[in-house]
């Protein structure tokens, strides 16, 4: 009898040691608490009763843990982050996944929140939302030692798989199917050089000049010194009647190859579509210049615009230009008119433009444009448009409402205009380059 009584407590003793084992395993899965810093938004007795969950579910004591958390109330993210992290243990995925994104409801800055989910999406292959999630982790900590080598490593395989998925539909002539999987890379890949010049060349190859454009623009900037891309993208332009940004470009390719007779061949023929015999030297230092002069400004319509404008059948006369080196380039625009010859037949080349004047010729051209049956369309209504240091009645008031409507000059702090300031040539060049745009 005392032999059976000893026995049985041996076995009451190692079911007790089983029953401690199963509720005492730690997690399997990457457990990742709140930074002390975010922590610091509880109150003391909120914190340890935190703190003390954390430390059970660390231990696998669910019961103990779901106690703790309960302290907190269904109001605190902390709560809904302890459960989520409970369920998760208990294999519960969806009731996780509802826990922990109640969490992020209340505090979308909880990150240990977005860990956990990225865990869930991991636990179910769902390769998507897993790189969403773990993007989003990144953005709060760039650095994140789980969140960061998981990232890039499916980043990486998943763009190099869609490419190489998107290649063979290319081989299989199925332009479509190819189109979707090189866009699915970028997703993973945004700056995806392969994937943007395939999309570039796919669009290309279907006559979608303007798609393969953006795509081909994206390629160059990515890898300014890549002479097949430039070379390819420069065709394109040139194939959708882009001659003057088909010249920029071929201009770039000539400095990259200063030998290569066939680049050199383009530009001439560009040059001469454009009716630009040359463009002095003296233009390619407007953009260093912090204040331009109306010889620069002439200059720069004159160049950006040629193929829209025409040529001068009667030229003004203008009684001191003859030195300017822009002088045909301010004929031009004084003969349009785009730009003001003074009473005594002057056109002061090296007066220095303000913003306020800088509106005004481009409020003539866009004028002149539309004339010519350009449709050009404001990117926002002119009545939404306040200006708080140019009065309705000013000259100048028109055409600087015009330009923020075209989105072509922009307002600075308490919508001030600032019609008096000068005008950089680097500012001056990208609202040509903006009305290019919109001419397109």
């Amino acid at each position: 009898m005392k032999k059976k009584t000893i026995l049985f407590l041996a076995v009451l003793l190692l079911a007790s040691c089983a029953t401690f084992q199963q509720t005492s395993n730690p997690p399997s899965f990457h457990l990742e608490g709140p930074q002390p810093v975010v922590l610091a938004q509880l109150t003391l007795e909120q914190r340890m009763a935190f703190e003390d969950g954390w430390s059970s579910l660390k231990r696998g004591n669910v019961g103990k843990a779901q106690k703790e958390f309960s302290r907190l109330g269904d109001k605190s993210p902390f709560f809904h982050l302890g459960e989520g992290y409970c369920r998760l243990y208990e294999q519960n995925l969806e009731g996780a996944k509802i826990s922990l994104g109640k969490a992020l409801e209340i505090n979308p800055d909880l990150v240990s929140a977005r860990v956990g989910l990225a865990v869930i999406y991991e636990k179910q292959n769902n390769e998507d939302k897993l790189f969403l999630e773990l993007r989003e982790i990144l953005k709060k900590e760039p650095e994140h030692t789980w969140a960061r080598p998981k990232y890039e490593e499916l980043k990486n395989r998943k763009t190099q798989a869609l490419i190489k998925e998107g290649q063979a539909f290319l081989n299989q002539n199925k332009k479509e199917e190819a189109r979707q999987s090189f866009l699915k890379a970028l997703f993973y890949s945004p700056n995806s050089i392969e994937a943007h010049s395939q999309l570039a060349r796919t669009y290309r190859m279907e006559k979608k000049y303007s798609q393969a454009i953006n795509h081909y623009q994206v390629t160059s900037s990515l890898a300014p010194k890549d002479k097949q891309i430039l070379k390819e993208y420069a065709e394109t332009l040139l194939e959708n009647d882009d001659l003057s940004k088909s010249l920029d470009v071929y201009e770039k390719l000539r400095e990259l190859s200063p030998g290569d007779r066939q680049v050199q061949e383009k530009i001439e023929f560009l040059k001469n579509q454009l009716g630009i015999v040359e463009i002095p030297s003296m233009y390619n230092e407007i953009s260093k210049s912090k204040a331009i002069s109306r010889q620069d400004l002439a200059a720069i319509l004159a160049v950006k615009f040629s193929q829209y404008l025409p040529e001068p059948t009667s030229p003004p006369i203008i009684v001191d230009i003859s030195t300017s080196w822009a002088a045909k380039f301010i004929i031009k625009m004084a003969a349009i008119p785009l730009m003001d010859i003074y009473d005594n037949h002057t056109f002061e080349p090296n007066r220095v433009v303000t913003r306020a004047e800088m509106a005004e010729t481009f409020f003539r051209l866009i004028n002149y444009l539309n004339g010519k049956g350009k449709k050009l369309i404001p990117q926002i209504p002119t009545g939404k448009i306040q200006i708080s240091d140019l009065p309705e009645d000013n000259l100048y008031f028109l055409p600087a409402v015009q330009m923020v409507s075209y989105q072509l000059m922009e307002l600075s702090a308490q919508k001030r205009f600032l019609p008096d300031s000068p005008v950089s040539g680097i500012e001056a060049l990208r609202t040509a380059d903006l009305l290019l745009n919109l001419i397109k």
